[in-house]
C-alpha cells in the first residue's frame, strides 16, 4: 500500500521575509504618525513668541554723531508745574481813579508769576474774587453771586503778567446773592482783588 504524502502548511522563508517587512513598514508609518502629532500638540501648547520691535534708529547730525529719540517721560516731566505758594502776586487797580455819577468803575485784577520758572495757576470764577469796601462796610463781592464757577489753568512764564477786569455797576450785594436795595453814595471806597489764597492790597477810586 502506498503511503499518503502530506503536504507542510509551515509557510516558506519567502513568506516569512513578506510578512517582517510589511510589519516594519507599518511600524515605521505608526512612529511617523506619532512623531507628526506629538510635534502638532507640542506646537499649539507652545507659547507664542512675539516678534522682535525693531531697533530705535538714531538720527544723525552733520557731524555724523548719533542722537537719542526724546523720551516722552522726559517731556512729560518737562511740563510745567503748579505755581507755589509766594510765586503768585495779585495786584488790583481801576481803570480811572475818579468816577462821574454815569460812570461805571472797571476793577482790574493783575496776576502775576513773581518766581523764577514757569507754572501753572487756576485764574477761574471759581478763584476770583472782587470786593469793593467803604471803610468797614462791605459794599460789594463778586462771589457773592457768582453762577457755575470754573476752573481755567493758564501757563504763566516768570515775570510775566495777565489781568481780568470786571465792570462794577455801582449795586450793593450780599452773601447768598440776596437783594440789596441801598445804593453807594458818593465817596472814596476801597478796591480789593483776590485769586484763591491770594490777595492784593487795596486800590482807592472815587465815586461822584
Amino acid at each position: 500500500m502506498a503511503q499518503k504524502q502530506v503536504r507542510s502548511t509551515r509557510p516558506s522563508a519567502r513568506v516569512y521575509r513578506r510578512r517582517r517587512l510589511a510589519v516594519l513598514i507599518m511600524v515605521l508609518v505608526l512612529v511617523g504618525l506619532l512623531t507628526w502629532a506629538g510635534f502638532g500638540i507640542a506646537s499649539l501648547l507652545r507659547p507664542s513668541v512675539p516678534e522682535a520691535a525693531p531697533a530705535p534708529v538714531a538720527s544723525q547730525t552733520g557731524t555724523g554723531s548719533p542722537q537719542a529719540s526724546a523720551d516722552p517721560s522726559a517731556q512729560a516731566s518737562a511740563e510745567p508745574a503748579e505755581c507755589v505758594e509766594g510765586d503768585v502776586v495779585v495786584t488790583a487797580s481801576t481803570a480811572q481813579a475818579t468816577h462821574g455819577p454815569a460812570d461805571n468803575p472797571v476793577l482790574v485784577m493783575t496776576i502775576k508769576n513773581a518766581g523764577s520758572t514757569e507754572c501753572m495757576v487756576n485764574v477761574g470764577t471759581s478763584q476770583q474774587d472782587f470786593s469793593v469796601m467803604s471803610g468797614a462796610d462791605r459794599i460789594f463781592s463778586t462771589s457773592d453771586c457768582v453762577e457755575d464757577p470754573t476752573d481755567t489753568e493758564i501757563m504763566v512764564k516768570p515775570g510775566a503778567s495777565e489781568t481780568a477786569r470786571f465792570t462794577w455797576t455801582r449795586v450793593r450785594s450780599a452773601p447768598g446773592c440776596k437783594f440789596v436795595a441801598a445804593k453807594p453814595r458818593p465817596g472814596t471806597y476801597g478796591f480789593t482783588a483776590k485769586l484763591g489764597d491770594v490777595s492784593s492790597e487795596t486800590a482807592r477810586f472815587e465815586l461822584r
